[in-house]
């Protein structure tokens, strides 16, 4: 390397990192927002999501065969180790639909006209323009589902919008629409509610290797399985808790950005993975997911220690 006339290192006065301890207050407020950011809830219901209905399936397409492998196994070695389901058996039929192309907005615009939009997840025909917007390197579109699940001895039935019943044994997950109500829940001779649960059903994730290429495959990876686990509210926001998702985020530009995930990362979907998602209201839903974060990451020694530094 060739040497500079400025001042020795020897000479240069010294840094000293001072990190400010956290209350506990203060990790509840930025785990709460961590899980706001990565979180997005079920429009319909208004529930917190997770892909719990059928195993997590992943399959990937557009890179040479060992690259595809590669992601779709990190996809699932994530997935058991955060207790989401798998299937060891490898023939399960894919709900999660990764590609890698060169021209992002085409492949989305096709896939949409095939399954009339159903794709794009739960929205309103206005609204179809916008989704089909390719916004970001790596983007992810939801299909999402709604369920019922029994909490009394008492038989289930489903309220449909027409004012008929279903019994419990034909109430299967429904696929969110925009234009019907979400299945509601009533136990018959008792006033308790059932449990409806709100699940992500497919996802699809596209990304444009004009933008990602020359990077780590194994941050892509991990950036997408943290997609293909959970449906995110926001791609550009900062947390003070790193997470993958900060890789392609213009908004965190001040501080180093994570190459795979991070801790937070793993203790909020083991949290997600573990949660009561069924709970009365999703205020408690919430609550949950954030107590099991917490949990994970020990308190405020992890927030502490993964949280940002201040010079001094």
């Amino acid at each position: 390397m060739a040497q500079s006339g400025s001042t020795p290192a020897a000479n240069k006065p010294e840094t000293v990192v001072v990190t400010a301890p956290r209350t506990q207050q203060d990790v509840d407020t930025i785990v709460s927002q961590f899980v706001d950011l990565h979180a997005a809830t079920n429009r319909k219901t208004g529930q917190y999501m997770r892909d719990d209905i059928g195993p997590v399936c992943p399959v990937t397409l557009g890179l040479p065969q060992a690259f595809d492998d590669f992601i779709s196994r990190r996809v699932v070695q994530v997935a058991a180790s955060v207790g989401a389901k798998t299937d060891a058996t490898g023939k399960c039929t894919p709900n999660i639909e990764i590609l890698f192309t060169d021209e992002p907005q085409a492949v989305v615009k096709l896939l949409a006209d095939r399954t009339r939009g159903a794709i794009l997840g739960m929205h309103y025909m206005h609204e179809t323009p916008r989704l089909l917007d390719v916004t970001h390197p790596i983007q992810g579109w939801y299909v999402t589902a709604t369920r019922m699940l029994d909490v009394s001895d008492a038989p289930l039935v489903s309220v449909e919008q027409d004012g008929t019943t279903q019994s419990a044994q034909d109430i299967k997950p429904r696929i969110d629409s925009a234009y019907h109500n979400a299945p509601d829940r009533v136990a018959t001779g008792t006033r308790l509610p059932g449990r409806r649960i709100s699940s992500i059903l497919n996802v699809l994730i596209v990304a444009d290797i004009r933008q990602v290429g020359g990077r780590e495959v194994g941050s892509i990876a991990d950036y997408i399985t943290m997609l293909a686990l959970s449906e995110p509210r926001s791609l550009d926001q900062c947390n003070d808790l790193p997470s993958i998702l900060d890789l392609m985020s213009s908004e965190c530009e001040s501080r180093a950005k994570p190459d795979k995930l991070t801790d937070s990362d793993i203790a909020y979907l083991k949290a997600l993975y573990a949660a009561d998602l069924g709970a009365t209201t999703n205020s408690m839903q919430k609550a949950s997911i954030q107590a099991g974060m917490e949990g994970q990451m020990g308190g405020t020694d992890t927030a502490r220690k993964e949280g940002p530094e201040s010079s001094k």
